[in-house]
């Protein structure tokens, strides 16, 4: 973002999947839009929609080494947002949001009000214990009032998050 008003921030929030999930079996949960949204502690509703106006061009950065293996989707995603402590003074907030597969994940962009846009990809890759782990690079894009505040939100519910999508995980294929 040009203007001084505007600016970013980034986050990585990582989780070792327990023994016994495959590499196959997690990107079949984080690819899986529809699950994938339900596991979001904020969601409400959502729906697909046809491709949006505001849509960027491309769909994924060229700068973040990204290919995608299938076409963008879209939702219109409400979600409940705690704007007060307690939440004393809640409110619904709907976005836009665009998901791409990508080979070892997925790539997540939201459009939300006050020019708010989030770039997230999520990975599966094994660690150096040979383990699998869960990798949310988080990329928020907005006005310098807000940046922290949306930064502050991810990294408050990653855990929450990451939790329901791990769950979805151990359930047996045809359950899900």
């Amino acid at each position: 973002m040009s203007s001084w008003l505007n600016t970013t921030a980034t986050l990585q929030n990582v989780t070792t999947l327990p023994a016994g999930i495959t590499s196959a079996r997690a990107l079949e949960i984080i690819q899986n839009h529809n699950l994938h949204m339900q596991c979001d502690p904020h969601m409400v509703k959502f729906e697909p929609i046809p491709k949006p106006s505001k849509v960027e061009s491309p769909t994924i950065p060229a700068n973040r080494g990204l290919v995608a293996i299938g076409e963008p989707e879209y939702y219109s995603v409400t979600d409940k947002v705690h704007t007060l402590p307690a939440g004393l003074w809640d409110s619904n907030v709907e976005s836009t949001n665009e998901f791409v597969n990508l080979e070892k994940g997925v790539f997540v962009r939201l459009y939300s009000p006050l020019n708010v846009v989030m770039e997230t990809v999520w990975t599966v890759r094994e660690n150096e214990s040979g383990g699998i782990e869960l990798v949310e690079d988080v990329l928020i894009k907005a006005s310098r009032l807000l940046v922290g505040t949306v930064k502050n939100m991810c990294s408050q519910n990653w855990t929450t998050f990451h939790g329901k999508i791990v769950n979805l995980m151990k359930e047996s294929p045809a359950s899900s």
